[in-house]
């Protein structure tokens, strides 16, 4: 960074997740991104982190990018860093029953006990959030650091749709047992992008939305409001994802694992062996011996030897179609929950999307669970669907005929992006 170049204001976004950290370092005045980037094996023991950054350059042919298990050489700047970063934005999966954005400060730290109380209810997540935070207030101490929780986006749940069928438990528990859902902030950038791509208002949105990636779930919104979603309690309940079991019967651990209810550390966390079963040790991974979905798709699609062993292939087989018949079981209940109630009609659902990095990536797969839709008059366009994301100037590709009845998007979510946007706007309106 140049002296001679006037200081601006920054804000940092950071999104923390169970191995890595993704942020993008934004002017503070209009959100230009300066830098992106992202920290791997940031838990690594013996291990470097591996930084990835790319620094971008308004105006220019392109960006610069960069790679390195060091920390950066030649950043004389960085010290300086600590006076012009303004604002912290961070990405937190739980908020329990968090209504707003939170502050904390140096000084002003209330709440972060709190937050990592809730880690039991997303181990893999926010207790690294919470020393992220913590670890930023020590180095930037003249930010404000603002969290953005998951949760906020479904605040909007129906009580019949979040409460669950039991009575009150006798000891009270750190937050009211119902489900809270995640991937919130992803939901609310695809809402934001489809707003601006179909010209509508967002708070006129119906949209059914599958975030899929290493943690996969599904969201129904009605008029641009959460209105039901497939996680619950914890970022568990719903789609397999690529260690979590996803929904199973309540009672299977205990006969899986007799040493269920026994406690267990994890990076910090308490937690019963079974809930470590089915965070870590299940999903995608163990039925197909891997987490990577362009492998699993591979295997399952082709008949060649090259991609895999035949046992690997009907591994992969069976793990592919178990996660498209979960898709299909979501987004058509939502679907009905939108197109069902009295009085509307298939033209009152703007679209189907896909989202997250497996629904960006894999073309097989959006065809695949949209082959289930055809009763509303879905019709992919193949050529459509096999270039979306081949365009870096769009965000939202569209991935049907034009005769198609009900539409659908593929859509590049930017988590960091909405935690930037949301968190301006909240010291603004405070």
């Amino acid at each position: 960074m140049s002296t001679s170049q006037p200081v601006k204001e920054m804000l940092l976004a950071l999104n923390c997740g169970s191995s890595s950290i993704k942020f993008k370092l934004f002017a503070l005045s209009d959100l230009t991104v300066l830098i992106s980037g992202s920290a791997s094996q940031v838990d690594s023991k013996g291990q470097k982190p591996i930084i990835k950054l790319t620094v971008h350059h308004p105006g220019s042919n392109g960006p610069d990018e960069t790679e390195s298990e060091e920390e950066q050489e030649g950043m004389e700047y960085r010290t300086r860093a600590r006076d012009v970063i303004k604002l912290v934005a961070h990405r937190v999966v739980h908020g329990g029953s968090e209504t707003e954005p939170m502050a904390i400060w140096p000084g002003h730290e209330e709440g972060l006990e709190k937050l990592d109380q809730l880690s039991e209810f997303a181990p893999l997540h926010n207790h690294r959030a919470v020393q992220v935070v913590k670890s930023c207030l020590e180095h930037l101490p003249s930010s404000k650091q603002i969290l953005l929780f998951d949760t906020l986006f479904h605040q909007s749940l129906p009580e019949h749709i979040y409460t669950y069928p039991l009575k009150a438990p006798a000891s009270p528990p750190p937050i009211p047992l119902r489900k809270y859902g995640a991937h919130g902030l992803s939901y609310a950038s695809v809402v934001s992008s489809l707003s601006k791509h179909l010209q509508k208002p967002a708070s006129q949105l119906n949209l059914v939305i599958a975030h899929l990636g290493s943690g996969a779930s599904v969201c129904a919104v009605r008029d641009g409001k959460s209105y039901d979603t497939s996680m619950g309690l914890t970022p568990l309940d719903g789609l397999p994802g690529g260690s979590r079991s996803g929904s199973v019967d309540p009672v299977l651990v205990f006969h899986h694992t007799p040493s269920a209810s026994e406690s267990v550390d994890f990076k910090g966390v308490h937690l019963s062996r079974g809930e470590m079963l089915l965070n870590k040790e299940a999903g995608l991974s163990a039925l197909a011996g891997t987490s990577d979905f362009r492998t699993i798709a591979l295997r399952a699609l082709s008949s060649s030897s090259d991609t895999g062993t035949d046992e690997e292939r009907k591994a992969a087989k069976l793990t592919y179609n178990l996660f498209t018949d979960r898709i299909v079981n979501y987004v058509s209940a939502y679907v009905v929950k939108l197109l069902g109630a009295p009085g509307s009609s298939a033209s009152q659902l703007d679209g189907i999307v896909f989202s997250g990095g497996i629904g960006e990536k894999s073309v097989e797969l959006r065809r695949d669970v949209l082959a289930y839709f055809h009763w509303i008059g879905v019709e992919v366009d193949e050529s459509a669907n096999k270039s979306a994301g081949k365009d870096d100037t769009k965000v939202v590709f569209e991935i049907t005929k034009a005769t198609s009845k009900v539409k659908a998007f593929m859509c590049l979510t930017d988590e960091e992006t909405q935690c930037a946007q949301m968190a301006k706007d909240a010291v603004a309106s405070s």
